[in-house]
């Protein structure tokens, strides 16, 4: 096992802690943001409901500063609701069975870390 490799489980690590506990505290649902909304929600479906598909949607982030009625610039709510816990964990897992292949160039994201080797792990 690599030292760039060991570098990129950590930072994956801390990224798969904290949308751990983004799922932990935003309950069961898919992230969603729905054009012109003032807010992202995690969207839980009841499939089983005879009578129509009912969803209920959970509101996550808001606005900072928001008035009822202002809406969230949709480029930022599309933005926020990617970051679904879910697809974030399976981005690391996908991630994590190719760094032994391109440690080095997946490193070049957090050239920032202070336990970067800079120049020495450089693609």
């Amino acid at each position: 096992m690599s030292e760039i490799a060991d570098f990129l489980r950590a930072r994956y690590a801390e990224v798969r802690a904290a949308a751990e506990a983004a799922a932990e505290r935003a309950g069961t649902g898919d992230w969603r943001y729905r054009s012109g909304s003032d807010h992202v929600a995690a969207v839980q479906t009841f499939p089983n409901d005879v009578s129509a598909r009912r969803e209920l949607w959970t509101p996550l982030v808001t606005e900072a500063g928001s008035y009822i009625g202002d809406t969230i610039d949709d480029e930022i709510g599309n933005h926020i609701a990617a970051q679904d816990p879910d697809v974030i964990l399976a981005d690391l897992d996908a991630k994590l069975a190719i760094v032994e292949l391109m440690d080095r160039t997946l490193a070049q994201p957090f050239a920032w870390h202070a336990d970067h080797k800079g120049e020495e792990w450089a693609p």
